[in-house]
């Protein structure tokens, strides 16, 4: 293959990474909104049920189990927008102090090995999805709610955890040590 042919193939691999990573991005970023919106949610229904409670009326008849449906959504649709903003909580003392091609490896072997571990914990909640949907599985309480939704948050937040750690460990090789220096030919 010619140098002015392998330039061209490498643009297009470019071109297709950077359009999945914006793609994932923008996932990440949709379901956190999703995330704020319930949270929002959980908020005005709890300051509904005090203002019921306080001013002698019924409360809101299995508010234990809304929220507890709702904050399982909330939590596990954030942690892909987490680590997008690279908000998650990490330990790079020993990993800062690497230069050059030392900490592109470093870099990516761990982003792969974590979004690894995300994939293993996106497969194991899909089985727990598929039995919950196949056994009808609701919440035991004042009001019967179905799991499926609550097994969905937590699949879908594992699988994009697994994808944006995937696009942040491109991103780190890519950027070099010092967040700025661009490494050719990845």
């Amino acid at each position: 293959m010619t140098e002015r042919a392998a330039t061209g193939v490498g643009r297009i691999a470019g071109a297709a990474g950077r359009g999945f990573a914006a793609a994932v991005h923008a996932l990440a970023r949709a379901m956190s909104v999703v995330s704020v919106v319930g949270m929002l949610f959980v908020m005005l229904l709890v300051t509904y049920n005090v203002v019921l409670r306080l001013s002698g009326q019924p409360e809101v008849r299995g508010i234990v189990e809304y929220v507890e449906l709702a904050m399982a959504v909330l939590a596990f649709f954030a942690l892909g927008e987490a680590e997008r903003r690279r908000q998650h909580v990490s330990m790079s003392s020993v990993v800062d102090r690497l230069s050059g091609r030392t900490y592109r490896v470093v870099r990516f072997v761990g982003g792969l090995g974590a979004a690894s571990v995300a994939v293993l914990l996106a497969w194991a909640s899909w089985d727990v999805l598929a039995a919950a949907l196949e056994t009808g599985e609701y919440k035991l309480g004042l009001v019967r709610l179905p799991m499926w939704p609550a097994r969905v948050a937590v699949f879908a937040g594992f699988l994009i955890l697994a994808l944006e750690q995937i696009v942040t460990a491109v991103e780190d090789v890519r950027r070099g040590p010092e967040g700025g220096t661009r490494v050719h030919g990845l």
